[in-house]
């Protein structure tokens, strides 16, 4: 019921008296998937075979305003979330020119080469693209988006300037917490030709973070400053509060058609704040035998922590002030402290082994194999056996 109330009411904003067309599309990815031993679990899979982490079902309703207005609705459902259905985006798109238009709403955020694609599997060939890339906490935005194409000889060119806010759900030393990413500006830029592509990317954004307890254990922190003066400074960083953010990203692909080879890179930074600096990349390449493609990736995710880790050391573990109340609450906020340090460290790589098989056109079956590694947690290691299918229409 829920998502046939949501369809109507998408079909209601659209319903205006001067729209020439509505176009109505779906996709859908069932992905099952199971560790292949009962002690691991990753990418929200253990032991179980289940359909939730990854499947995703979608409807997207555009409908012409006039020749150059147009709306578009994105409804869907995500195993994760118990196949409830939201509205993921929901904007308008004014063509200025045949090389310029500009969409206002709640759009996708171009922070990655399949950004636009990420939620219809059937555009790449992995059954999810790398998680150390693309596993990040939020991919859409209320804002407006200014894209730009056109070409020059045998190269086409394209750009986009992006401004607004994002909401989300993230989590902090693994408790969960609301993402608030305000004055983001992205700007990104993408040159084609032939069977050659780059992409480039970067983004800023103020950066706060909120969590009930964990701000009730920073605020704990700063004030034992009267007893210890690096505590204050301690206590601002590790706070996520209207911090500075910045988001880099570079993609390459080469596709001959008969074998293709890609790479992406991110760098994520968040300047006087708990969260570590994050670096991420993958390599892919497959070759494609008719309606068979098998492919290969390895990905890699990386996070310094040593900021972090300073913070800590510039506290005592101890201290004497005479008060046993006081000095066994500071020993709690130390222990808690270099534990939340810690876990902001990172380095994490994966081997995935896939096969796709087009079994006609819109649909395609796919598996994989991967062996994802923890260099710093070996008890982490798993391996995750997928099987799924991509549908448009």
């Amino acid at each position: 019921m829920k998502t046939k109330l949501a369809f109507l009411t998408a079909a209601s904003l659209l319903a205006a008296p001067a729209f020439a067309e509505i176009q109505i599309n779906g996709f859908a990815n069932l992905i099952g998937g199971m560790t292949l031993d009962d002690d691991e679990a990753v990418y929200d899979y253990d032991s179980d075979f289940t359909f939730d982490p990854a499947s995703v079902f979608g409807l997207q309703v555009r409908g012409d305003v006039s020749d150059k207005l147009s709306a578009t609705a994105q409804l869907v459902g995500r195993g994760s979330d118990d196949y409830d259905a939201s509205f993921e985006w929901a904007y308008m798109t004014y063509v200025v020119n045949n090389n310029v238009s500009i969409s206002a709403g709640r759009i996708r955020l171009p922070l990655f080469k399949y950004s636009a694609s990420l939620d219809v599997g059937y555009s790449y060939h992995w059954l999810t693209p790398p998680d150390s890339v693309y596993g990040i906490a939020f991919n859409n935005i209320d804002g407006v988006r200014l894209d730009y194409s056109t070409y020059s000889g045998d190269w086409e060119y394209g750009a986009q300037f992006t401004v607004g806010r994002v909401q989300a759900d993230t989590f902090i030393s693994g408790t969960p917490a609301e993402l608030e990413l305000e004055n983001v500006v992205a700007v990104s830029f993408e040159a084609t030709r032939d069977w050659f592509s780059a992409r480039t990317l970067f983004a800023r954004a103020t950066t706060t973070a909120v969590n009930e307890d964990f701000d009730t254990f920073v605020a704990g922190m700063g004030q034992f400053g009267a007893f210890i003066p690096s505590a204050t400074a301690a206590a601002e960083g590790f706070s996520v509060n209207e911090d500075s953010g910045t988001f880099f990203e570079i993609a390459i692909d080469i596709d001959k058609y008969d074998w293709f080879i890609g790479a992406e890179f991110t760098k994520t930074e968040v300047d006087d704040a708990i969260i570590a600096s994050d670096e991420a990349w993958y390599v892919t390449a497959g070759m494609r035998f008719g309606k068979f493609t098998p492919h290969i990736t390895y990905e890699v995710e990386e996070a310094d922590n040593g900021d972090q880790v300073a913070l800590v050391a510039g506290l005592p573990s101890m201290i004497d002030t005479g008060d046993a109340v006081t000095d066994a609450t500071w020993s709690a906020i130390y222990q808690a402290a270099t534990g939340i340090a810690a876990d902001q460290a990172q380095d994490t790589s994966a081997v995935t082994l896939g096969l796709r098989y087009d079994v006609e056109p819109g649909f395609a079956v796919k598996a994989g194999v991967t062996w994802y590694s923890d260099d710093l947690i070996d008890v982490n290691d798993a391996t995750l056996l997928r099987v799924g299918a991509n549908y448009t229409f």
